[in-house]
């Protein structure tokens, strides 16, 4: 609501803005609908919780735990304090819900949705869109007697979430595996003591349980190729085939005995002696994890070097705190320069403090500060920089267009240069991202598969509507809540039994934390029938967020015009030349404003959004 050139700049809200509101949701990449799972925990209702998170994600009680939570990186709490622990908050339910199958989650969710009660987003990824969906193709004769049937090679986030949903679609979907047991990243890159491997392992089986196949030990270019997948029936293909080897720097020294890559040795740690003392170098959460696998393996002392600085650092403030409780110590804006070795083996790295990382034009070119060097003397060495795609993984998928920097290329739909093949997660990605990301992609994929089967594009229908709530609505308790840390082990315990470093929130706690939400996605609803000008409303709000204007003092878009237009056509003269303006950004959804109004003529309302593919 700035007022520039001396008007205020005054937008009418679609569908997109008042989604944009709840900018929790809007961060999520699968558009979790956050504010009412948040709500149901704080009024006790653990299942519907449960049931929201999960309708939009096959993995929920994994993203519970390692998902990098944009959602609370957007809260709007955040700009004045904390934000809401939206992702704690999400494990308290799914441990208290406990992982369900998903013809069961299907079930209940058919069931309380033809309540009065029940309100959720209903986005185009739920899964009783997918489920109901199904049923109307075959009622159209669309389903046919013999489902299709897709490979999805890899079972890593994307993987399993196409799976999901693909097999929700009615399609026979077969998962080919490289590596023994399923999961991807999320069972050899993630160490147990962030993702317990029986939580991850629940969400697989639950995904299984739809009919999907699952063959382990199979790696595409030695063990399988396009066209046998072809000649086996399948008449589609994704691939989600990862970034499964290391970023490699070019510096002396690299191949000295002791000198491990951050992948390999999360993946096989338990055979490799660190020595006493051991360096990571790298700023991510890989490294973050090699580090604590360093201590939990008994090394003496563990040093984490970086590019960054303290302010850019990529590991989150979370891990650093928990890395540093374990004794973990923190060198950054180091670049390496070169091993040391005595007999083949490392015995230190020669560093030199950085100046800068981008260049003038943007570029990543490192520029050190001249007459810096210092040497670290260690045992061990962990280069956790990054991760890069296998080619060698490509064979027999010959014709593929790959990318200069050795990704499959992909267009917004997934499709690829061959017909019928997909390519998503990270394989499609210049580097790896979170696993909400790479379940959102599997999603994607499952949609574009979709229409590429029935031979036409899928189409969404969205709906956006106001649900008014009770006259006696309040939300004032939610600014007066204080966050609180979120229960951990103590870093020695954790330690010593390797168990999982956090603990969540006790139900008490959880409930308190949860009513701290302002449930952004609750608006004030105006009736100018009723409005009388007073202007209470403006004095009421204690955050500013309302000013009362002559129309002459604002502007706007095509829509703001034609609403001007109308109003001064059809309303009596006084009212046609004001308007109420509602300043977004400090809207505390408290409801003063509506209690308050002596025509009544503001509801609270809540913003809801359906979509259903056509």
């Amino acid at each position: 609501m700035e007022k520039q050139t001396g008007k205020y700049q005054v937008k009418i809200l679609g569908i997109e803005e008042y989604r944009a509101l709840t900018a929790c949701q809007s961060a999520c990449p699968v558009g979790t609908d956050t504010k009412r799972y948040v709500s149901a925990i704080s009024k006790g209702d653990y299942e519907k919780a449960y049931l929201i998170a999960r309708q939009t994600n096959p993995l929920v009680s994994v993203c519970s735990r390692v998902c990098t939570a944009p959602c609370e990186k957007s809260c709007r709490k955040g700009a004045t304090g904390n934000p809401v622990d939206i992702r704690a908050l999400k494990r308290f339910a799914c441990d208290q819900h406990g992982a369900a199958s998903t013809k069961f989650v299907v079930q209940r969710l058919d069931e309380l949705s033809r309540r009065s009660d029940w309100v959720s987003d209903r986005a185009g990824n739920h899964v009783l869109n997918l489920s109901r969906h199904l049923g109307k193709a075959r009622l159209k004769g669309k389903g046919g007697a013999q489902p299709a049937r897709v490979a999805i090679v890899g079972s890593g986030p994307t993987g399993l979430s196409a799976a999901h949903d693909l097999a929700l679609l009615g399609y026979g979907v077969t998962i080919f595996e490289a590596a023994p047991q399923a999961g991807g990243q999320l069972r050899s890159g993630i160490p147990a003591f962030r993702l317990p491997k029986e939580v991850l392992q629940k969400e697989i089986d639950a995904i299984l349980e739809l009919g999907v196949e699952l063959k382990v030990n199979t790696t595409i270019g030695a063990d399988l190729t396009l066209s046998q997948l072809r000649e086996q029936g399948y008449q589609a293909v994704l691939l989600t085939i990862g970034l499964q080897d290391p970023m490699r720097i070019q510096i002396e020294g690299t191949s000295l005995y002791g000198v491990y890559n951050g992948i390999d040795y999360v993946r096989h740690h338990e055979k490799i002696d660190l020595g006493k003392s051991c360096l990571v170098i790298g700023g991510g959460g890989v490294a973050i994890d090699c580090a604590q696998h360093a201590v939990r393996q008994g090394a003496e002392q563990v040093m984490i070097a970086c590019l960054e600085s303290w302010e850019t650092i990529p590991a989150s403030r979370v891990e650093i705190e928990d890395a540093q409780e374990e004794g973990i110590r923190f060198h950054p804006c180091m670049g390496p320069q070169r091993f040391l070795g005595e007999d083949g083996r490392v015995t230190g790295v020669q560093f030199m403090k950085v100046a800068s990382i981008l260049d003038g034009e943007g570029r990543f070119n490192p520029s050190y500060v001249p007459d810096s060097v210092e040497v670290f003397r260690v045992d061990s060495v962990i280069l956790a920089v990054g991760q890069a795609s296998n080619l060698s993984s490509l064979k027999g998928l010959e014709g593929l267009e790959i990318t200069p920097a050795g990704q499959i290329k992909a267009g917004d739909d997934m499709s690829t240069s061959l017909p019928g093949v997909f390519a998503g997660g990270d394989v499609r990605w210049r580097f790896a991202r979170n696993a909400t990301e790479a379940i959102a992609d599997g999603q994607k994929a499952a949609r574009s598969i979709h229409g590429y089967l029935r031979g036409e594009s899928l189409k969404v229908r969205q709906r956006g509507y106001m649900r008014a709530l009770p006259v006696d609505f309040q939300n004032t308790r939610c600014d007066t809540i204080a966050a609180a840390k979120i229960p951990k082990r103590e870093a020695g315990e954790r330690v010593r039994t390797r168990e999982e470093i956090t603990l969540g929130f006790e139900e008490k706690q959880a409930r308190e934390q949860a009513a701290r939400c302002r449930q952004c996605s609750i608006q004030t609803v105006f009736d100018r029938s009723r409005c009388l000008l007073c202007g209470t409303c403006v004095d009421t709000c204690v955050q500013g967020t309302l000013k009362l204007v002559r129309l002459e003092e604002i502007e706007g878009d095509e829509k703001l015009v034609q609403l001007t237009e109308a109003l001064e056509k059809g309303a009596p003269a006084a009212k046609a030349r004001t308007a109420i303006i509602k300043d977004e950004t400090r809207c505390v959804s408290c409801g003063m404003c509506a209690r308050r109004c002596p025509g009544g003529a503001i509801t609270m309302a809540e913003f809801n959004l359906d979509e259903e593919w056509e």
